[in-house]
């Protein structure tokens, strides 16, 4: 139980997480402040995220290892939670690595209309991963 209990406490800090960024803490960010204030906190809180994501992805590797070993068989419905886990996996890789150094970029050149594009990559990537964590839960 502990190592489920562990396993699930990773996905749900990582999709709840998600799911307060986006639906919460955004929306209530551009209210509240100007474009550039509300920028300046979503970028000073998006590392800390991404580090807190990274650990979450350590987590349910080690527990999936160690699930598998002590007492899960293998079949389609583990196959699929498998390739949920990692499809967020590789999102968040593709949004650690390759989105948020662009989006830097182009904010620090001034490149609004590419800033704009990768940013609506970004969303998409957050929403992709958003319901890859949901069928992530319904799998496990």
């Amino acid at each position: 139980m502990t190592v489920n209990g562990v396993y699930l406490a990773a996905l749900a800090v990582w999709l709840g997480g998600m799911v307060a960024f986006a639906a919460v803490f955004v929306p209530s960010l551009v209210a509240a402040l100007e474009r550039p204030q509300a920028a300046r906190v979503i970028s000073a809180f998006l590392p800390r995220f991404r580090r807190a994501v990274a650990v979450c992805a350590a987590v349910l590797l080690a527990a999936s290892v160690l699930k598998f070993a002590l007492w899960e068989t293998y079949g389609p419905w583990l196959l699929a939670r498998w390739l949920t886990l990692a499809a967020m996996a590789l999102l968040a890789g593709y949004d650690f690595r390759v989105l948020a150094p662009r989006l830097a970029a182009a904010r620090a050149a001034g490149d609004t209309a590419g800033f704009d594009r990768l940013h609506g990559t970004a969303v998409g990537t957050l929403g992709a991963t958003t319901l890859l964590g949901l069928a992530a839960f319904c799998l496990s």
